[in-house]
C-alpha cells in the first residue's frame, strides 16, 4: 500500500513545539502509514488543494474551517457539531459524512440536547420520509445511560459546550476533529498541550491519531467513490426495450417514407 503524503501545520500559535511533534510522529505505525510533511498553514492548504498532498493536520484545538462541518471524532461514536437546531437537511448530510467517511452503511443517529423538553417530531419525519435511522432528542443523562449511546453512530448536538460535555464522557481515547464537508481531507486536535506532555511525560495519541484518522477517511472515500464508479451492466436483455427500439425505427423510417412521397 502507498504511503499518503500528509502534512502537519502546527500554526502560528506555537501550542505545540518541534519536539514534541517529532517524539510523537516517532511511531512505526505511523510511518508505515504515511510520510509526514511540515508546512505553514497558507503553503498546506495550497498543496492540499493542488493534490500534491493527501491530508492536512492542524495543531491548534481552537482552529475552524469555513464551509466545513465539524465531526468530533471519539473511539466510541461521531459527534456533529451543529451550533444551530437540527434540521432534516442537516441529518441527511450526516448520514452522507457517516457513509462515505467513516464507512457506515444505514448508520444509526440521535439527536442530544440540552434539555428533556421536546422539539418537534423530527427524528420519525427523517426516519419516515428519507429513511435514515434517527432517534431522540436524548439528554446527555439519557444517551449515556447504560451505554446506551453505544448503540449510535452518529450523535447530533447544537452547541459545542453540549459537545464537550460528551466528548468527557466518553472518550477512552485521544478524540479528533475532523472537517467533513471537502473534497480535501483535513483533521485537528482536540485539545491543547498540557505540561506534561510538553515534557514528554504523558501519551501524546492526541497528536498522532489525527493522522489515523485522515488516513481511514482518504481510504473510506476511495472504496466508497470505487464502488459507485463502474455499475455492473445488466446481466439479461428486457425484450420490452428491445421490441421499444424496433417501433421508435419502424417509426421513423415510415416517417421518412411519407416525407419522400
Amino acid at each position: 500500500m502507498e504511503r499518503l503524503k500528509i502534512a502537519f501545520c502546527k500554526g502560528n500559535t506555537g501550542e505545540v513545539n518541534d519536539k514534541l511533534i517529532l517524539d510523537a510522529l516517532d511511531d512505526p505505525a505511523m510511518l508505515e502509514l504515511c510520510s509526514p510533511v511540515f508546512c505553514e498553514e497558507a503553503e498546506a492548504f495550497r498543496k492540499l488543494d493542488e493534490g500534491s498532498l493527501d491530508a492536512l493536520v492542524l495543531a491548534s484545538p481552537s482552529q475552524t474551517i469555513k464551509d466545513a462541518t465539524e465531526v468530533i471524532v471519539t473511539d466510541k461514536t461521531n459527534i456533529l457539531v451543529l451550533g444551530k437546531e437540527p434540521t432534516a437537511d442537516d441529518i441527511v448530510k450526516f448520514r452522507d459524512i457517516l457513509e462515505r467517511d467513516f464507512d457506515l452503511q444505514l448508520p444509526r443517529i440521535a439527536i442530544v440536547q440540552e434539555t428533556a423538553m421536546q422539539v418537534p417530531d423530527l427524528s420519525s419525519q427523517v426516519t419516515t420520509e428519507q429513511g435514515i435511522n434517527t432517534y431522540g432528542p436524548y439528554t446527555v443523562e439519557q444517551i449515556m445511560a447504560e451505554d446506551t449511546i453505544l448503540h449510535f453512530d452518529g450523535i447530533i448536538v447544537a452547541d459545542k459546550n453540549l459537545a464537550s460535555t460528551l466528548v468527557k464522557e466518553l472518550a477512552e481515547e485521544a478524540p479528533v476533529r475532523f472537517f467533513a464537508g471537502r473534497e480535501t481531507v483535513v483533521t485537528a486536535i482536540w485539545q491543547p498541550v498540557t505540561k506534561e506532555e510538553e515534557e514528554g511525560l504523558a501519551d501524546v495519541s492526541w497528536l498522532t491519531h489525527p493522522f489515523f484518522v485522515a488516513a481511514d477517511v482518504i481510504r473510506n472515500r476511495e472504496f466508497y467513490d470505487e464502488a459507485r464508479l463502474n455499475p455492473l451492466p445488466k446481466l439479461y436483455r428486457d425484450k420490452r426495450e428491445d421490441r421499444r427500439k424496433d417501433e421508435d425505427k419502424q417509426a421513423n423510417e415510415n416517417e421518412n417514407a411519407e416525407k419522400e412521397s
